[in-house]
């Protein structure tokens, strides 16, 4: 497999990446109340947008079809719907020096998972790093959380790359339903 960093995806090589990433969140759509998937147009913008770094994993060289991708920005306010204010005003100081980076979205081929392409991707955001620390944060939903243990998984593996990293809960949105049964 190769694993290659972008700032702009475009053309053929953006419509493979947006096949591959409909089919890898394809089951997430109906396993998160709030949707983690872009639509197709929100794809195309964070893939023309120099601010976010692309992570790509290929199959390999040779036929290039993409079965990993991640993308992550130290400019907070490429990403849309999170607050760069929150993270400012918890951590001033890496803020300022934006050594604070946001993973967008995180996606595997289904037929890739266990493959070692998760570690890949770890592994060259954590390249990213500074010697003098920083921070990574990421929005992921209960499914991944409690399933796949993503959160620990990411732990674990960037402390394989870099320094064992601390994982701290930032934040926690909880979906509510309130059922009517018929009056009639």
């Amino acid at each position: 497999m190769d694993l290659v960093t972008k700032t702009v995806v475009d053309g053929p090589e953006a419509d493979a990446c947006w096949s591959f990433y409909d089919r890898a969140f394809e089951a997430l759509r109906v396993r998160a109340a709030q949707r983690h998937a872009l639509t197709h147009g929100e794809f195309e913008d964070q893939m023309v947008d120099s601010r976010v770094t692309k992570h790509i994993v290929y199959d390999s060289a040779e036929t290039r079809r993409p079965v990993g991708m991640t993308t992550l920005t130290n400019d907070l306010k490429a990403v849309p719907l999170i607050s760069p204010e929150f993270y400012e005003a918890r951590w001033p100081q890496l803020y300022a020096e934006q050594r604070i980076w946001y993973v967008g979205f995180l996606a595997i081929d289904p037929d890739y998972h266990g493959t070692g392409v998760l570690a890949q991707m770890i592994g060259s955001m954590c390249a990213v790093i500074p010697a003098q620390g920083g921070v990574v944060a990421a929005d992921i939903c209960k499914f991944n959380e409690k399933t796949l243990l993503l959160p620990d998984t990411f732990a674990r593996l960037a402390g394989t790359f870099v320094r064992q990293p601390e994982k701290q809960l930032l934040d926690a949105q909880v979906f509510w339903a309130y059922e009517f049964a018929s009056s009639v």
